[in-house]
């Protein structure tokens, strides 16, 4: 999903970008400062979502709002702003806002209307085409991450997000679905140990497929991951080649 974030708020704006940026089904393609800004940014980028601050420069986000929903094929817009009160809503509603967020809600509301938006109104996937698979890359080496990356982005429609220790990894399953972990041991504030512990202690992440990717070849650490409910158990160095066609297998998709 292809976000534009509108705010004449520097900061607001750096905040709303990490935060969406954090769900891997999520773009920030662009922000914008103005309303007017906004217009034109809609017209370039081709967002699917617009987030809207009311109190603008130039154009006020509700003006804005109300002319690009009058434009052929206009994304979904969500007020999002400071100013909560029922004349504004009510008037969201006439130029056919899709939702109206108080920004007091933004940490706890935004993704949940988000995906509740683009699963009423996205463009759905013919028969044919297969969902994309998400596959999230566990390792505190930025390094090896990228080289987990080039190596699994043979397998056919995965997507991929990445996370720099354990809590990270966490935070980040809390966010959006996740189909299939690789994960490193050794890692600050969270043992990879700790990390499998916790998710095959939880129902929603017991059943999701992990393997354990590591520097440590001795039998001890291998039994004590198999016994912790790692499905694979690879060393570093890895065959890419061999290393995709077990992912693969593990995830449903042939590389």
């Amino acid at each position: 999903m292809r976000i534009l974030i509108a705010d004449d708020s520097k900061e607001f704006l750096g905040v709303a970008e990490r935060f969406l940026s954090a769900d891997p089904q999520i773009e920030v393609v662009g922000t914008a400062h103005s309303g007017p800004e906004a217009i034109d940014s809609v017209n370039r980028l081709n967002p699917d979502l617009v987030l809207m601050d009311i109190a603008m420069p130039g154009m006020s986000g509700l003006e804005a709002t109300r002319k690009i929903k009058e434009q052929p094929n206009p994304p979904l817009v969500v007020i999002l702003t400071l100013y909560d009160n029922t004349e504004y809503r009510d008037f969201a509603k006439e130029i056919c806002a899709d939702g109206f967020l108080s920004k007091s809600e933004f940490g706890t509301q935004l993704l949940p209307l988000i995906h509740e938006l683009w699963s009423r109104f996205a463009p759905q996937p013919s028969s044919k085409e297969k969902p994309m698979k998400h596959i999230l890359i566990v390792d505190d080496s930025t390094t090896m991450r990228r080289m987990v990356r080039v190596s699994l982005q043979v397998i056919p429609d995965v997507q991929f997000s990445e996370a720099g220790n354990g809590l990270e990894a966490i935070e980040k399953m809390a966010l959006a679905p996740v189909d299939l972990l690789t994960l490193d041991l050794n890692m600050p504030d969270m043992h990879g140990l700790e990390v499998l512990g916790f998710l095959r202690s939880h129902q929603k992440y017991r059943d999701i497929p992990v393997v354990v990717l590591t520097t440590r070849g001795d039998e001890e650490s291998r039994k004590a991951c198999l016994s912790a409910g790692a499905s694979l158990y690879i060393t570093k160095p890895f065959d890419p080649r061999v290393f995709a066609q077990r992912v693969g297998e593990l995830i449903g998709r042939s590389a």
